[in-house]
């Protein structure tokens, strides 16, 4: 896991995500290209995700994440429910 900021300072983490165990199974609920895992950046309520996952990712420059980052696939995130909304009867 890595945090960088972008060329405007917004800070992002930027970590790997891969099935555990050497499974083949793929996420079902994304595009096949996704299967063998992603980088996914996250800031605040944005998300993104790169695939495939460059080698030696952690390495890399913050300027070079930021590019990284501008090929990566944005992600509609789920919206919290507010606790202030009045329940209906």
């Amino acid at each position: 896991m890595r945090t960088f900021a972008e060329s405007t300072g917004i800070e992002w983490t930027v970590y790997a995500v891969k099935k555990q165990g050497g499974s083949t199974d793929r996420w079902s609920y994304l595009p096949e290209e996704f299967g063998d895992g992603w980088l996914c950046f996250e800031s605040g309520a944005r998300k993104r995700r790169l695939t495939p996952i460059p080698a030696r990712w952690r390495e890399f420059s913050d300027r070079a994440l930021g590019g990284l980052l501008q090929q990566a696939q944005s992600v509609n995130r789920a919206s919290a429910v507010l606790e202030d909304q009045p329940i209906a009867d």
